[in-house]
């Protein structure tokens, strides 16, 4: 396996920005020759480096408030109990947004005295984007370590602490975390998506997802549909007060444009309980594994090739485009 160690640069760009604030107000104060304009300009400047040293400490800030230093780099705490999380990260093409989620996420679960093991499932092939599959296959690469998981979007971070990732909140079923009452988007009953974390047992017994949803959306919905057959009761969390502030919602949709395009019978398949497919059918193929480091925080990264039945989802790539086609010479 290759180990990979990266280092936001963050601190430096602090430690710069502080540099050039303290010279210019000097050169202010001293600089007594100069005229208004000067001033005036120097005084901007100041004022446009407080801003930006503003905004990297807010960057800096966000979830390390009041963490002891003995908890920064904590791995796995056998002391903080039997019990290990599995946070499993469906992933492609989102790395600024993983930058931030894995040390953001260590933290936050340290500073609740988790054991936990973060897995970045990476979807290498041309196909459109399965989410459940990757949960799956995350499910499977996590199971021997790891008796719970969190099926996790990476650009959604919890921003209060009062949110709890202890296997406590699974004890009795799943548990979704991302509530509709305080998920920044998405507040339909039945809605399961984000943040929901569930037992291996639990897990195992709905057959995971259905490997079927290429594309964008319902996976989580058709899970719900698994959840209530198996008549599992699901909970949220209670007695949080920040509502719709609740997380962090790190997704920016002018770049990252969601594939909500609907094939053929995809449409129609997509609102129904799939019966055929799930954990113990997802097709694929491990082509590396990653330890990284990133800030201080674990992760392991696995890079993974699906394979689309076609007999059953034919959705899982665009259907040709005939204008791209080229026209056939005609004979003379």
């Amino acid at each position: 396996m290759a180990k990979i160690r990266m280092k936001v640069s963050a601190t430096r760009i602090l430690i710069a920005v502080i540099g050039l604030a303290v010279v210019a107000m000097v050169t202010l104060t001293t600089y007594s020759q100069c005229d208004y304009s000067e001033m005036d300009q120097l005084a901007t400047k100041v004022q446009q480096l407080r801003d930006q040293l503003k905004e990297q400490e807010y960057i800096l800030s966000r979830g390390q408030k009041n963490v002891p230093e003995s908890e920064k780099d904590t791995v796995d705490d056998e002391n903080w109990g039997p019990h290990k999380l599995g946070v499993l990260i469906p992933f492609r093409d989102r790395f600024e947004e993983l930058m931030e989620f894995v040390p953001y996420m260590h933290k936050y679960l340290s500073r609740q005295q988790i054991r936990h093991h973060i897995f970045v499932i990476n979807q290498m092939d041309s196909h459109r984007f399965n989410r459940a599959s990757l949960i799956n296959i995350g499910y499977i690469m996590s199971r021997k370590d790891c008796d719970y998981i969190a099926m996790h979007d990476v650009d959604l971070l919890p921003r209060n602490n009062e949110l709890s990732y202890r296997f406590d909140v699974v004890k009795d079923g799943p548990h979704h975390l991302a509530s509709p009452e305080l998920h920044p988007n998405y507040h339909y009953k039945k809605f399961v998506g984000g943040i929901l974390l569930m037992q291996s047992q639990h897990f195992e017994l709905v057959n995971g997802l259905s490997n079927s949803f290429w594309g964008w959306g319902r996976e989580d919905d058709e899970l719900y549909m698994r959840m209530e057959e198996a008549k599992l009761k699901i909970s949220r969390p209670v007695g949080i007060t920040t509502g719709y502030e609740s997380f962090y919602h790190i997704h920016d949709p002018a770049r990252r444009k969601r594939d909500r395009k609907r094939y053929g019978s995809q449409r129609t398949e997509s609102f129904k309980r799939d019966p055929v497919t799930g954990l113990d059918t997802v097709l694929y193929d491990v082509r590396s594994t990653q330890e990284l480091d990133i800030d201080g925080a674990p992760c392991t990264v696995i890079h993974v090739v699906l394979t689309c039945d076609v007999n059953i989802t034919p959705w899982c790539d665009p259907p040709p485009d005939p204008a791209a086609r080229p026209v056939p010479k005609k004979g003379r």
